[in-house]
């Protein structure tokens, strides 16, 4: 168990249950690669062309884990008066649908005003514009790219256009963040494909990486007793149950410690698992309801 756990174990078990599914963050060879190109892109010198970059993988790959990481990493720096000085990072999310206005809102937002809602589309730009001046970010991160496909193939382009400017105006990688879809909305353009370089989150595959995984993350799980995580059988249904999707590996295993303090076993058994895995999110909370009134 990892040391940072050990003051769980004598918690009450509603306690222990919530830390269950509170976000975890496990270093791991591919996430750790992924994080110094992000760590490149923000001491990245200011130059004509900004080099940029597109995480792509699939849904619950843990793309978003990675990016809430990289940004704790890396705060905004405040004045005594709670004024950004200095902004590390800027975070937002694509429109659902390719809009510029909606788009510089999103900006707006993410550097902590309000957008206002009765200005023609201009007047937001404008505005945006004279906040990331006021303050300008050394990278913009932009999650839910793939958003782009949602529209026309001209809005598409116009989006992108409007990355690419706000790139060379402010001297600012850009990194985004999206499904596999994403990559074929960045390669309709040729100038956005040649600046950002894919990086792919690929699906997990029986490895040694992926037992590594899987124990690392077991240890931050507050059981009294130790699981048998390594254990071959255990990772090959882990496997089997997830599909090699990061957010599924980590839901079974937290469901299945749930029923191990519930059940007073303490540890994750290939029994436990399967009923896990079994019965599903909303099932296992109907279970725990039930036993919770009765007891």
């Amino acid at each position: 168990m990892h040391p940072g756990v050990w003051s769980y174990i004598d918690v009450s078990s509603s306690e222990r249950i919530h830390r269950l599914y509170t976000p975890k963050w496990v270093s791991y060879a591919l996430g750790d690669e992924a994080l110094a190109r992000m760590e490149h892109l923000l001491d990245h010198p200011p130059c004509g062309r900004m080099p940029s970059m597109l995480l792509y993988g699939d849904s619950n790959m843990g793309k978003t884990m990675l990016m809430e990481k990289f940004v704790r990493d890396h705060p905004d720096v405040h004045d005594g008066d709670g004024e950004v000085v200095s902004r590390r990072v800027l975070r937002l999310q694509m429109p659902a649908k390719p809009d510029d206005g909606r788009l510089y809102s999103q900006i707006i937002e993410g550097l902590g005003h309000q957008a206002p809602f009765a200005r023609r589309g201009l007047d937001i730009e404008m505005l945006c514009l004279r906040l990331m001046h006021r303050s300008p970010p050394k990278v913009m991160i932009v999650d839910e790219v793939h958003h782009l496909l949602a529209g026309s193939v001209r809005e598409q382009r116009q989006s992108l256009n409007q990355l690419k400017f706000l790139s060379n105006e402010f001297r600012m990688p850009i990194i985004a963040l999206g499904t596999s879809e994403a990559l074929y909305a960045m390669q309709t353009d040729a100038q956005i494909a040649s600046r950002f370089e894919p990086f792919a989150l690929p699906r997990w595959r029986e490895s040694d990486a992926f037992r590594s995984f899987v124990v690392s993350y077991g240890r931050l799980l507050p059981l009294a007793k130790p699981s048998p995580f390594a254990e071959k059988d255990i990772v090959q249904k882990l496997m089997a149950y997830s599909g090699g999707l990061t957010g599924k590996v980590t839901k079974l295993l937290a469901q299945a410690a749930e029923l191990a303090i519930r059940t007073k076993t303490e540890s994750i058994s290939m029994e436990l698992l399967e009923e896990a895995a079994a019965a599903g999110t909303f099932k296992l909370t109907a279970r725990t309801q039930a036993e919770s009134a009765q007891s």
